[in-house]
């Protein structure tokens, strides 16, 4: 997918945790510049904010001193986006198809996964904003291509 006309993307937990570790592709640098930029709006469902504050609780995120710079780094950099209990209600519906979908992959160990709770609220904000996905989960790109969601990766 490309990013030309991308007004808005949800980011995923997986490239949070990339971006750290200097991992995203080159495809994902170009949408985070953009960014950075403010050409395009990073949204984080709360559970993703959520999820990474927990990785830096237990010591994987590196360079962020305190509770208090990680919460200020998700704020500055992206939107945070409060989940309404409509909106966990589509998550859950996603995280069961999602689960069937997996269970039928071509790939085998795709077959085996399991679509967490914080991708299914990643592709629940996508589909309502109509935004693709930043991500380089392999399962959660996996079901939201089947949920014709782009993928940036």
């Amino acid at each position: 997918m490309e990013q030309e006309n991308i007004k808005e993307i949800v980011v995923d937990t997986y490239a949070l945790l990339a971006i750290v570790y200097d991992e995203v592709s080159e495809n994902a640098k170009k949408v985070l510049e953009a960014m950075r930029r403010g050409e395009i709006k990073g949204l984080i469902p709360v559970t993703v904010a959520y999820e990474y504050i927990i990785h830096w609780l237990r010591g994987r995120i590196p360079g962020l001193k305190s509770i208090e710079e990680v919460t200020t780094y998700l704020k500055n950099y992206f939107k945070v986006i409060e989940l309404s209990y409509e909106d966990y209600v589509e998550a859950a519906k996603i995280k069961i198809k999602g689960d069937m979908i997996l269970g039928k992959a071509e790939d085998k160990e795709l077959r085996s996964r399991r679509l967490s709770i914080v991708d299914s609220t990643v592709i629940a904000l996508a589909l309502k904003r109509k935004t693709p996905i930043l991500t380089g989960d392999k399962d959660l790109a996996y079901v939201a291509m089947k949920e014709n969601i782009g993928i940036i990766w």
